[in-house]
């Protein structure tokens, strides 16, 4: 639940409950690992990290500030030597995606939901100002409200009926490494913004790893191959920060693709001049851990005119117009896979 803003935040931890509570709430077998969780950052950003932890324990998340010492601490095989600062949340962890797209689905089912799987969305029907509903693969689908949350697939959707996004795809390189036998036990999830990487416990013996990527304005239907060079910058950035990782071995790849706003952050709320048309998308690679919350906002919105469980108007498309992002007063060194893109439409 790091963030270098409130908004992000106050989603994610309002988010949070969902998972770690997921028989209680949507019912079925648990999706959550705990696991706690470490956010790292090179000694320029320690006070700018001590000033985001302060932020974040004012809206409720339980999270502390830690020296790279007490963080050797808490993981005596992680190297700290480059370190500044980190921020240690000791409930965290992380969910099974599949599992959790699979309840979800099955709860809306329950609810009376119907889902439409393996369908695409072709166009967006509009009549005049209005959103009239959607024309997909296996017919027309009327409805008095659509929410674009098609993540990639989104700046195409809307550019077919006017509405230019400030988005792009971007790839979303990973590799699974298999640790080696003295670190079988799940280490923290980290967020490595010193080196610039994340890496989390995977099920079994498995760490997945993020791998930084600057493969932009890819198409989202096309081929998605791992770059043969990916496994071995995940190996150096993972091993730089847990060295006894140089015992790893490979066991996977994957690329997948999501849709990066000009400012990295989520585009979500009503469309300006287009009465039923709704935005949820653009999350920029970080959008799973607050999916519950987001979803719960976006129908406050469309059912009572506002949303109530976080105010998303930071968000709002119309913030690219005014100049405004929901950053936050302390942000850290951009990430690498973060940078600005080779030159390109936004």
């Amino acid at each position: 639940m790091h963030y270098t803003n409130e908004w992000d935040a106050r989603l994610a931890f309002a988010s949070f409950p969902v998972f770690r509570d997921w028989g209680e709430i949507v019912g079925g077998p648990p999706v959550f690992t705990h696991t706690g969780f470490a956010c790292t950052v090179a000694p320029p950003y320690a006070e700018a990290l001590r000033k985001n932890v302060a932020m974040l324990r004012a809206i409720g998340i339980n999270t502390v500030a830690l020296t790279p010492a007490e963080l050797k601490a808490l993981q005596p095989f992680a190297n700290v030597d480059d370190l500044g600062a980190a921020a240690y949340e000791p409930e965290s962890g992380y969910a099974n995606p599949a599992a959790v797209v699979e309840g979800f689905g099955r709860r809306a089912r329950e609810l009376g939901a119907r889902v439409l799987q393996w369908t695409a969305v072709t166009k967006i029907v509009r009549r005049e100002s209005r959103v009239v509903g959607v024309e997909t693969s296996a017919g027309r689908i009327d409805a008095g409200a659509v929410v674009v949350a098609a993540g990639a697939w989104a700046p195409r959707l809307c550019r077919e009926m006017g509405l230019a996004l400030p988005v792009r795809p971007k790839a979303l390189d990973t590799v699974l490494v298999t640790r080696p036998p003295e670190l079988a036990r799940p280490h923290l999830i980290f967020i490595d913004n010193a080196g610039g990487t994340y890496f989390r416990p995977e099920s079994g013996i498995l760490t997945l790893v993020g791998v930084p990527s600057q493969a932009w304005d890819l198409d989202p239907d096309g081929p998605m191959a791992l770059p043969a060079e990916a496994p071995a910058t995940g190996a150096q950035l993972l091993t730089h920060r847990i060295p006894a990782m140089e015992r790893a071995t490979l066991a996977r790849g994957y690329r997948a693709v999501d849709g990066y706003s000009r400012d990295r952050h989520a585009i979500l709320g009503r469309v300006e001049g287009v009465d039923g048309l709704y935005l949820a998308t653009a999350f920029s690679g970080a959008g799973f851990k607050i999916a519950p919350a987001v979803g719960t906002c976006m129908a406050e919105l469309i059912l009572d005119g506002r949303a109530k469980t976080v105010d998303i108007e930071a968000f709002s498309l119309a913030r690219f117009a005014a100049g405004r992002s929901p950053e936050g007063p302390h942000p850290y060194a951009p990430r690498p896979d973060h940078a600005e893109p080779a030159p390109g439409r936004w």
